[in-house]
């Protein structure tokens, strides 16, 4: 069993790396240092997942069987698993198995968090008897508090070893999500895999048919559409480009002609710099998200502190509890704007400093001799040939692709901003995206027009057009109960259920707004990317003879493409 996009496109990555570090290593130490070293800072993390759930719940068994048996993990009806034990599969995805939460050790709910807080995908372990109270609440304090909702898969566990009626498991996790949505979810038995390896050699008709039964093929599957769409791409597809980059800049090297050196030289500059402002414009974006999070959370804590303050002075009327509502809605509406208005800044802002660079690129000594070589026309058989160069040395004849290089390069200045000049950058293709991107998320994201129902706690109020539980019943504990330990318990899942319930509408809010945005950008990066690529290959096509360096590089410029069209089907469409 192979993890593809995350197994497979890291080790792409390191193989690629290597051979590629193999053949600068070759090349003049002038040219390879400043490659090399790049390919040092930049280096590329393996991605991170961690499996949680309670102890015995199948973890560890179900690690062995997607690496097919890679680690001879010991497995029980146990605690098997004393402490967070991190195993790195061939340097290409490191796995976490995390003790069992709430097994009676509370170092190891404590363990498993710090795990949990830097994983990139958290595998949700599920017993097949499914959720009692303590795992429900575990469920949505990683998916709250730790922020993991968009990057959690559920697995239900052992589940051959009981049946179930159609349709109880998918309740059953949907119960378990509460204010939660989106959470993708899958059931199997490892066991049966592993079962199934076992068999392979004495019956290999039972063998494949434990494989098949096992379901971990649906476990693979969801993992690869995690990746591929809940933003891993961008953080696989990095290394990748920066190979291609690098690779066609030491290409350049490999060339005879400086001509044909200053084009693909400029067109990796572009290439280089398209690729890094779209990683940096992902990185920006998030971090605006991470703040709106934070805004919705910060007004959902102060409602919950509103509502205790009058309790406690006895002033929480219907009349006083409506007015908490509005004040709540106003700052969650403010929240918003305020997101709305730093995603619109962040692209305006970096589209103007791409516009800024594209015109450093072509004032650099090669952008001017690959500009002025674009301008020039090819001459007619039956004009004068001029004599430039001492020894009456001819001057080379303009190559065929410098008409394609002139148009191209023009096109690229006017599509990303620079014009004739940085001020034509506000009716650049780049500032329209802007708008356009501005408009439909304002038509589009507003949160709290969308009514929902709510698994209420207590009275069921309307926030901003979203039902929210505030969980009145707290006076009833006071009242029936006198216990002020029961009544702050109230409180505290009242608190509880206002964040989380808000919490999960933002995380709603930021899913679709990044999403959107991240289409609109990737259909305007992606196809530069092509264009780049095909000028550089109708530059490369001249050329009469190749070297076994300059194979291996296109060898892994064309691996690389193939990893990336992997990673993400939807980049092999044409303009």
């Amino acid at each position: 069993m192979t993890i593809n996009l995350f197994k497979e496109a890291s080790a792409a990555a390191r193989s690629l790396g290597e051979e590629l570090r193999g053949v600068l290593a070759e090349l003049d130490p002038l040219v390879a240092q400043p490659l090399l070293e790049r390919l040092a800072v930049e280096a590329h993390p393996t991605p991170l997942l961690v499996f949680t759930g309670y102890h015995s719940s199948g973890k560890s068994t179900l690690i062995e069987a997607l690496t097919n048996r890679a680690f001879n993990i010991p497995i029980g009806s146990g605690v098997t698993t004393d402490q967070v034990t991190e195993y790195d599969w061939e340097h290409d995805v490191r796995l976490v198995d995390t003790p069992g939460v709430h097994a009676d050790r509370p170092q190891h709910d404590q363990r498993a968090e710090q795990a949990l807080q830097t994983a990139d995908l958290v595998l949700f372990a599920v017993p097949v008897e499914l959720f009692d109270d303590t795992l429900v609440a575990h469920l949505r304090d990683v998916l709250g508090r730790l922020g993991k909702s968009r990057q959690t898969l559920i697995v239900i566990t052992k589940a051959g070893t009981m049946d179930a009626v159609p349709g109880h498991r998918r309740a059953a996790v949907e119960e378990a999500l509460g204010p939660f949505d989106q959470v993708p979810w899958v059931e199997c038995d490892a066991q049966y895999y592993l079962d199934g390896l076992d068999l392979a050699e004495s019956a290999p008709g039972d063998s494949q048919a434990f494989i098949d039964a096992s379901g971990l093929s649906k476990v693979a599957t969801l993992i690869n559409d995690f990746a591929s769409q809940q933003g891993e791409f961008g953080r696989l597809s990095q290394p990748l480009q920066l190979f291609i980059a690098i690779s066609l800049e030491a290409s350049a090297s490999l060339s005879e002609d400086p001509r044909e050196e200053a084009a693909l030289k400029i067109l990796a500059r572009q290439r280089t710099a398209l690729s890094k402002k779209r990683v940096h414009l992902a990185d920006l974006l998030e971090a605006r998200s991470a703040q709106f999070r934070s805004d919705a959370v910060g007004a959902a804590t102060s409602f919950a502190d509103s509502i205790e303050l009058h309790e406690q002075s006895s002033e929480l009327s219907e009349a006083r509890l409506a007015g908490l509502m509005t004040t709540l809605n106003e700052n969650l509406s403010e929240a918003l704007t305020r997101f709305e208005r730093a995603v619109t800044s962040v692209l305006e802002v970096q589209f103007d400093d791409l516009a800024s660079e594209v015109l450093e690129i072509e004032a650099s000594p090669y952008g001017r001799l690959a500009v002025r070589l674009g301008e020039v026309g090819t001459p007619s058989f039956d004009e004068p040939e001029v004599m430039v160069t001492p020894g009456n040395v001819r001057t080379p004849s303009v190559p065929p692709w410098a008409g394609d290089l002139s148009r191209y390069l023009g096109q690229f200045r006017k599509y990303w901003g620079a014009g004739d000049g940085v001020k034509a950058a506000a009716g650049s293709n780049g500032h329209k995206l802007v708008l356009k991107v501005g408009h439909a998320f304002g038509k589009n994201f507003k949160p709290w027009e969308a009514v929902r129902t709510a698994n209420t706690v207590g009275k069921v109020a309307k926030v901003g057009g979203s039902a929210v539980a505030i969980g009145l019943e707290a006076y009833s504990v006071i009242a029936e109960e006198r216990a002020a330990v029961k009544a702050e318990r109230a409180r505290a899942q009242r608190r509880r259920s206002i964040t989380q319930e808000i919490l999960a509408q933002a995380d709603s809010i930021v899913l679709n707004a990044l999403g959107t945005v991240g289409n609109d950008l990737d259909d305007v990066f992606r196809p530069e990317f092509r264009r780049i690529d095909a000028m550089a290959n109708e530059i490369r096509g001249t050329r009469s003879t190749r070297s076994v360096l300059r194979e291996r590089l296109m060898s892994i410029q064309e691996q690389a493409r193939t990893s990336l069209s992997a990673l993400s089907p939807s980049a092999e469409e044409s303009d």
